[in-house]
């Protein structure tokens, strides 16, 4: 039959009806005039036509199952009857609906946030070419070091594997003409930069390759926000010029309100991008191959030219360029290119958390359906006379089973749609919920992918849960349904052995997420244990950026005694302020669990014939305050001084870990290093005295290693970026304003940014861990609940329904506590096998907690010994609160139950 005349039979549904009734009746009446022929009476004839034609009503249903007409009709009258069934059962409807809500939607808000940061490809053409370039010193296991910008022209003109590849410099920049000086973020790259990502302007241009200079370009391209907020969308911004650490630019363009840099910055959004050529002010003439001091790369590989094998290309030209370059880079220090999809490298960090959540919250939702099913098959016990009647007046089983679960389809549907409408609402406040610092978070909507899964996780939710049900209530044998539902036993001992199965799934599923739960706990309570070196409490920072102009020669802080100087200064004056009980300052890197490093290559001179000819550490400048303020020993030798100056032999404390990894046995006090990697003028050329060595600080995190650290003087090296620290016995927040009138007496154009507290600073930290803890926690929490309410309903149920034995028991001399055994030792082995299928589980899925463990195994015994104990105890409980009540039934009162 066409498809147009199925859709014709629509609007002639009565008329095909009447012809295929007029159809079987002819067949019989035929198969009755073949009786009589035969012999038969007519009454004999037409009871004998019938018996041997069948049932008429099946092969109507027969006749008609591929027709659209049909199908149509049955769905219509499916659903009419689902409706009113779920009407009579107004407070079944809505626990159905609230707890199948409740578990869709967090899978939708989970998805959404999985599908926008994991699943979506970045938001420029061909994301897949798009790679990072890092160097590495694989021989003294150091990773992004820096590159310099003749290896970023290597690699541009030689290396073969890229089409483009620009610097990505994110640097602090102040404002200054307004009111009073801002700070903004920064982002120096190459001039192809937006080429590289296929990025048009909203406004105006961006710039290009033709805009090339040695130095800084003087045109910018400003973002969508910076725009907004500065200019107030003005369209006529285009040719403005703003001033920028003391010089001109010129805005270009404006970017697309949807643009992000795709990569890391310095803890805000990147507002004004800036070209440079590198090879002039205020960059080192000429350009060395040792001075690394573009943080990071992005680059765009060749068409057809998968990372695997532009990475080996990359390590013979970078093999070549050793040998080509000796001096610059030592055997023993083993240089390396290393290369990472952008991808991978913005959202490899949260990966592993995003993708266990989202299997937690399915968990949570299987449980929850777990629940609806044994609730499904409670409630079917009263339908299976109508089954039963309807099956004996030649229904089929697919007509039943259909009809079943449309009514499960149904309510999975409207629990959807409350669900997709909740996370709507409730999309910012749950975006809140989640750490500042993940990324791509901006890019989080709800797209066709989101709605699609949506709607799929509706459908295979009803199929889920009313399957089963469903399945268990169309049994074959309509005698025994109809003996069983006129006893009005209400249930079977099938149906109890699928309800007690689901339970035990329950309790399984229960434990993986709780045990994965106490992983997680016990590794944040490990990880706030250790000791991070320093003491974070009634401390509060504030970040400096003193102007780097492009032209030395308008450099007001040019000179180190110049830097120096604005430092005591700075020093002294907020060291009197109310309240303050120490002050000091230090460079940017020196801020414990910063994102901001900077790393050098130094010579030991007592080592200097060493297999490990280019050791690696991270290179921080200091006040003489700083150790004492943050309340970090002196284990050797002696602090540093104000008398440590320009005018003094130069001098550094190191940490222990440096200390105990080249002077194993000895004393690094006395010890003399020399950094490489610095430029020509620079003091720190000189050779260093070690005169002290200090405790270490967990400056990288609480979870991971002490990195090799070398602490110079700030009177010796002062930075440009510095921190200023401040131990108080006020109130922290109030320091702020009192700070920044300070420093801007001092110099009114320098901005003080970022005021935080160090238990702020530790807390920020600890946000991305504390956020997996406590959804996991939570989610653990639900299915918790959602298991004992399971456990109690199910046991409740079945007791119910063995009132009558309980009395026959208890006629025939049984006690209450012969009962009361009976009933918990059978909830008990549910139990039993409920735990035992959940430490199946956890100990294969727990592995994929492991980079989110600290000083946890992922098979730890306490934890699946204890989780499992309180889960047991929980579930215990659960059955004994049912199994008591039913032993208080008056044996003459349950004699007579049935």
């Amino acid at each position: 039959m066409s498809l147009l005349s199925r859709l014709q039979g629509l609007l002639r549904i009565k008329k095909l009806e009447r012809e295929l009734d007029e159809e079987l009746r002819s067949h019989v009446a035929m198969r009755a005039q073949d009786n009589e022929a035969a012999g038969m009476t007519p009454e004999e004839a037409r009871h004998k036509a019938q018996q041997q034609f069948g049932n008429t009503t099946l092969m109507k249903e027969d006749a008609r199952e591929m027709d659209i007409v049909k199908w149509m009709e049955t769905a219509g009258q499916n659903l009419r009857y689902a409706l009113r069934m779920l009407r009579r059962s107004p407070g079944f409807t809505a626990v159905a609906i609230l707890t199948l809500a409740l578990g869709i939607g967090a899978n939708v808000a989970t998805f959404t946030v999985v599908h926008a940061v994991l699943l979506n490809p970045l938001p420029f053409a061909h994301p897949e070419q798009l790679v990072r370039a890092y160097d590495d010193l694989r021989g003294s296991n150091t990773q992004d070091v820096g590159m310099s910008a003749p290896e970023l022209w290597d690699l541009r003109d030689k290396s073969g594997v890229f089409q483009e590849i620009s610097a990505a410099w994110p640097v602090d920049a102040n404002l200054t003409g307004g009111e009073h000086p801002d700070r903004l973020e920064f982002l120096g790259t190459s001039t192809n930069y937006f080429t590289l990502l296929g990025v048009r302007a909203q406004l105006g241009r961006v710039y290009t390759v033709e805009d090339s200079q040695p130095g800084f370009t003087e045109g910018i391209t400003i973002s969508d926000g910076f725009w907004h907020r500065m200019f107030g969308a003005d369209p006529n911004v285009l040719g403005k010029k703003i001033r920028l650490d003391g010089d001109l630019y010129t805005i270009l363009g404006v970017l697309p309100p949807g643009f992000r840099h795709p990569g890391s910055s310095l803890g805000s959004e990147v507002e004004v991008f800036a070209a440079a050529g590198f090879s002039a002010a205020p960059f080192p003439v000429p350009p060395q191959r040792t001075l690394r001091m573009v943080p990071a790369t992005i680059a765009r590989l060749k068409p057809g030219l998968s990372v695997a094998q532009a990475q080996a290309r990359l390590d013979a030209f970078t093999a070549q360029l050793s040998r080509e370059f000796p001096v610059d880079y030592p055997a023993a220090a083993n240089w390396g290119v290393r290369l990472v999809r952008v991808q991978d490298d913005l959202v490899g960090k949260v990966r592993t958390e995003l993708l266990v959540l989202f299997g937690a919250v399915g968990c949570v939702l299987l449980i929850a359906c777990v629940n609806l099913a044994n609730l499904l098959l409670a409630r079917s016990a009263s339908r299976q006379r109508e089954i039963a009647i309807r099956q004996a007046l030649g229904a089929g089983h697919r007509r039943l089973i259909g009809q079943l679960l449309t009514e499960s389809m149904l309510l999975a549907t409207v629990s959807g749609v409350v669900a997709l409408i909740t996370v709507v609402l409730l999309k910012d406040w749950l975006l809140r919920l989640a750490p500042a610092d993940m990324p791509r978070l901006n890019e989080v909507m709800l797209s066709p992918g989101v709605l699609l899964f949506a709607f799929a996780v509706s459908i295979v939710t009803g199929v889920i849960f009313g399957l089963a049900p469903a399945l268990q209530t169309v049994r074959p044998n309509q005698v025994t349904n109809l003996r069983e539902s006129s006893r009005g036993s209400g249930s079977s001992k099938h149906q109890m052995k699928i309800s007690r199965t689901l339970v035990a799934l329950e309790i399984a599923l229960s434990l993986v997420l709780l045990i994965g739960a106490g992983l997680l706990l016990r590794s944040f309570w490990h990880l706030i244990d250790v000791r991070p070196g320093f003491d974070p409490h009634h401390v509060v920072t504030a970040k400096i950026w003193l102007s780097v102009p492009n032209d030395p020669a308008e450099d007001n802080y040019r000179t180190t005694e110049k830097r120096a100087a604005f430092h005591r200064e700075v020093l002294r004056r907020v060291g009197g302020l109310a309240g303050v009980e120490q002050a000091a300052v230090g460079s940017q890197n020196s801020l414990p669990m910063g994102s901001t490093h900077f790393q050098l290559r130094f010579t030991i001179e007592s080592l200097a014939a060493d297999s490990e000819r280019a050791p690696v550490a991270e290179v921080v400048g200091i006040s003489p305050d700083y150790f004492p303020l943050l309340k970090t020993p002196l284990l050797r030798g002696r602090a540093l001084g104000e008398a440590d100056d320009t005018k003094g032999q130069r001098v550094a404390l190191v940490n222990e870990t440096l200390a105990r990894k080249y002077w194993p046995e000895g004393d690094a006090v006395g010890q003399h290093i020399q950094l490489t990697g610095v430029r020509p003028q620079s003091p720190n050329t000189q050779w260093i005295t070690i005169v002290g060595v200090v405790g270490d600080i967990k400056s990288d995190g609480l979870d991971a290693a002490t990195a090799p650290r070398i602490y110079l003087p700030v009177n010796q090296s002062p930075s440009y970026a510095m921190v200023v620290y401040l131990r108080t016995n006020t109130d922290p927040g109030t320091l702020g304003d009192a700070v920044r009138r300070e420093v801007q007496s001092i110099d009114p154009s320098i901005p003080v940014f970022g005021v935080s507290t160090m238990d702020e600073v530790v807390a920020k930290y600890l946000e991305q861990r504390r956020f997996a803890l406590e959804l996991l926690g939570v989610f653990a929490g639900v299915a918790l609940l959602l298991a004992s309410i399971g456990i109690y309903g199910v046991m409740a149920y079945t007791f119910s329904q063995r009132t009558n034995e309980i009395g026959i028991r208890m006629a025939m001399g049984a006690q209450r506590g012969d009962i009361l055994r009976i009933a918990v030792g059978e909830g008990a082995l549910v139990v039993a096998f409920g735990l035992a299928a959940g430490l199946a589980g956890s100990l294969v899925l727990t592995r994929f907690l492991q980079t989110m463990l600290f000083d946890v195994k992922p098979t730890d015994p306490i934890t699946f010994a204890g989780i499992s104990a309180l889960l047991a105890a929980v579930a215990l409980v659960a059955c004994f609160v049912p199994a008591r009540r039913a032993t208080r039934v008056d044996p003459l009162v349950a004699l007579r139950h049935e």
